[in-house]
């Protein structure tokens, strides 16, 4: 397994323990949905309405109470976000 260091800026470190959290959610989100493939010839809009439907998720998880959930489901949705900057650099190039 590949490891990545990141190194924070002394103003950010206060934010340390919540952003390790929600990357390594990031990860395990990415972990359990790898069968579906990277987005290569995917297009942003494709994906703005699932992030869209990630929002929503993550708007039911809050009213729910549920930490876990909150957490699995902002990290969806940040793997949205992810996945459209992605997109939109590499069509960029």
């Amino acid at each position: 397994m590949k490891q990545l260091t990141i190194h924070l800026p002394p103003e950010v470190e206060p934010y340390g323990e919540d952003l390790r959290r929600f990357f390594d959610a990031m990860v395990y989100k990415l972990k359990v949905h790898h069968r579906k493939g990277r987005w290569d010839g995917k297009t942003v809009e494709e994906y703005l309405p699932l992030l869209d439907g990630e929002v929503v998720e993550l708007k039911e998880a809050v009213q729910s109470g549920n930490m876990v959930e909150i957490l699995t489901e902002a990290a969806d949705c940040a793997n949205m976000a992810l996945i459209i900057s992605a997109i939109a650099i590499e069509r960029g190039k």
